[in-house]
């Protein structure tokens, strides 16, 4: 199992494939056994990767190679992290592995882990950093747009694990059945929680009866309040989550132009429509910053590119790659993708921006930039949904066109 684990990390860390992509396709390649406790050190391992790292970077002189700093880190989130785990089997497997990938260094790896023990951090902003595994960066802008308090609560939110929520699709099976079905926990929240242990294999999720889709981003498709008939853009839709929760709120009627920059992702979201018998999502590869229509929509939804700052829990190795410079270019793209989409609004329609980021910069004064240069569209209403025990965090403004007649 360790192996399996230690190989799914050097992919994440050291090659950058995004961790939910892998778990999907390699999970069912460990022991059906051992699933459950490889995934929760696998994500536990990323989400906590700067603060493992430093344990054991300090008990070392000169740096080891790069696949032996992944099992290193690996090894002290389990040593440190998880109770249950006998530290014995941890450092024997440990040294094990260090033997097939470098067996000059099972020595070192060896008396480091002997040795680890948790750091001695105070309460200054780069120990809370480091605490949480954040950078000390994003800790600041946090703490300059939303409070110290809140922005604690952020960085902590980033090391939950998070249930894996279901969405019904009601086309398919009744409220009734669905909450019956073994794999299913129906605990009274906006979504059920699925207990199963693997969700891409499972019969109700083949059948399309159910997908999987965190509680703040079924917040932005109720928030949007698609209806039966309505006429959709959704401008970045892949990999159409919240385009197919709006068609089954729609019954399959009305119409969902899904927009995306790849043809692969384009393939995504016209898998999902057919697994999920949706006839009425229509999706186009196209670039949405310059997408043309001869129609105008009801309703466009803009959920751009962002920086992801709301779903470090459900996706951590943002953690590992981000940088403040990132914005440098996403919050032009995003200022284009509303204004293009902007045009495409009919009279008295509604424009949905939001994201999966915690940044002022890329939500609310992003909105209030557009509404600036376009006095024709009104705020109606904007929420952020921060990140908790429950759910990732999310932004979304909700704005409608009146034509002013002249």
């Amino acid at each position: 199992m360790r192996f399996w684990i230690y190989q799914a990390l050097c992919a994440v860390v050291l090659d950058q494939k995004y961790s939910n992509l892998y778990l999907r396709t390699h999970l069912a390649d460990c022991p059906k056994k051992d699933q459950a406790l490889a995934t929760r050190i696998f994500y536990g391992t990323i989400q906590n990767w700067a603060y493992c790292q430093a344990c054991w970077q300090r008990l070392v002189k000169h740096q080891p190679n790069k696949k032996v700093g992944v099992l290193l880190t690996m090894s002290v989130y389990q040593l440190l992290f998880l109770d249950k785990v006998p530290s014995y089997a941890v450092v024997n497997d440990a040294v094990s592995i260090a033997k097939k990938i470098s067996p000059s260094s099972k020595g070192l790896v060896n008396a480091v882990l002997r040795k680890v023990q948790p750091l001695d951090l105070d309460d200054s902003i780069s120990s809370i950093a480091l605490r949480y595994s954040i950078p000390e960066w994003l800790m600041r802008l946090w703490i300059k747009q939303y409070g110290k308090d809140q922005a604690i609560w952020n960085a902590q939110a980033s090391l939950h694990i998070l249930p894996t929520y279901v969405r019904r699709n009601p086309l398919q099976v009744d409220a009734i059945s669905f909450a019956n079905e073994d794999s299913i926990d129906d605990i009274g929240q906006r979504l059920p929680i699925y207990t199963g242990t693997n969700f891409a294999q499972d019969p109700l999720y083949k059948a399309g009866k159910m997908s999987a889709q965190d509680i703040g981003s079924y917040a932005i498709a109720q928030f949007f309040e698609a209806k039966a008939g309505d006429c959709i853009l959704d401008c970045c839709s892949a990999p159409g989550t919240k385009a197919m929760a709006m068609a089954e709120m729609m019954d399959n009627e009305g119409s969902i132009t899904c927009l995306d920059l790849h043809e692969h992702r384009v393939q995504l979201i016209e898998k999902d429509a057919k697994r999920l018998h949706l006839s009425i999502i229509h999706p186009q590869q196209a670039d949405a910053s310059t997408y043309s229509s001869m129609m105008y929509y009801d309703k466009v939804l803009c959920d751009v590119p962002c920086s992801g700052y709301g779903v470090l829990s459900r996706k951590p190795d943002i953690k590992l790659h981000m940088q403040p410079t990132d914005m440098d270019t996403l919050i032009p793209l995003q200022a284009a993708i509303l204004q293009n989409a902007s045009r495409l609004v009919r009279d008295g329609g509604i424009l949905v921006y939001s994201t999966c980021t915690l940044n002022k910069k890329e939500n609310e004064k992003q909105v209030q930039a557009f509404l600036k240069q376009a006095p024709d569209f009104h705020l109606i209403e904007e929420k952020t949904l921060f990140p908790n025990e429950l759910r990732d965090g999310f932004y979304m403004a909700k704005m409608q066109y009146k034509k002013t007649l002249l």
